[in-house]
């Protein structure tokens, strides 16, 4: 074996070793962060089931505006000034992000 192919083959063992490493610690990271992405996830399958139920969420809201119409109209004041804050972010985020 020439002195090339020494080198090489020292530096793909090194280079072996870094990725085993790395792998290791990006799993102890990512299971941090577990419970994160498991929260995530059900938001995400709520949000789902919402668009895909759309009648059950106006029964639903129909049902509490009977039952508590000033709690009713209280909620649906903050959820459209909610919305109207997340769309000015989105805005804002449109502005200073270059798109790809």
């Amino acid at each position: 074996m020439n002195a090339r192919a020494r080198v090489l083959a020292s530096r793909r063992e090194r280079l072996v070793l870094r990725s085993a490493h790395l792998r290791r610690q990006a799993g102890v990271e990512v299971f941090g962060l577990q419970n994160t992405f498991t929260w995530i996830d059900r938001a995400q399958d709520a949000w789902h089931w919402l668009r895909a139920n759309p009648l059950a969420v106006a029964g639903s809201v129909g049902l509490l505006a009977m039952w508590r119409p000033r709690r009713a109209l209280g909620l649906g004041l903050r959820a459209w000034s909610l919305w109207r804050l997340a769309r000015r972010l989105l805005a804002l985020r449109a502005a200073f992000v270059p798109r790809r």
